[in-house]
């Protein structure tokens, strides 16, 4: 048996995976936290990502068992939440990047909207009125 686990990056839809350094990672929390990834790029002619820039990460699982062969790729979506960069070496126009990734809902905290907001405009006090509830008895 053998198993093979391939991974493609693709920021802002370019594919970047032969820049890639790895490993690369990221973390599926199962609570209410949102998902995280943390990527490393050497050598990279652009000088930064720029915060919620769209990324995908490919990961392919390729499992042979004899003369039988599975592949299931899966894909996982992200943004950035911020870069460090550093040209290397200097001069070069070339730089390495530690990219920080944050889960799509994040997105959401870009979206601007008005408040709702609900109020008693006449000031009444609906719970002074209030009668207990007495269940009806049918036949059936």
């Amino acid at each position: 048996m053998a198993v093979k686990n391939d991974i493609a990056i693709y920021i802002d839809g370019i594919n970047r995976t032969s820049k890639l350094a790895m490993p690369v990672k990221f973390s599926a929390l199962l609570d209410e936290s949102l998902d995280e990834a943390v990527i490393s790029l050497k050598h990279v002619k652009k000088d930064i990502f720029q915060p919620l820039t769209p990324v995908e990460i490919h990961v392919t699982n390729t499992v042979r068992l004899g003369n039988t062969t599975t592949s299931e790729t899966k894909v996982y979506y992200f943004y950035v939440s911020g870069d460090t960069a550093q040209e290397s070496p200097v001069g070069s126009g070339l730089y390495d990047h530690d990219i920080a990734l944050v889960e799509v809902t994040k997105i959401a905290e870009c979206i601007v909207v008005d408040t709702l907001t609900v109020t008693n405009d006449i000031g009444r006090v609906y719970t002074l009125s209030a009668s207990p509830v007495v269940p009806e008895q049918t036949q059936g």
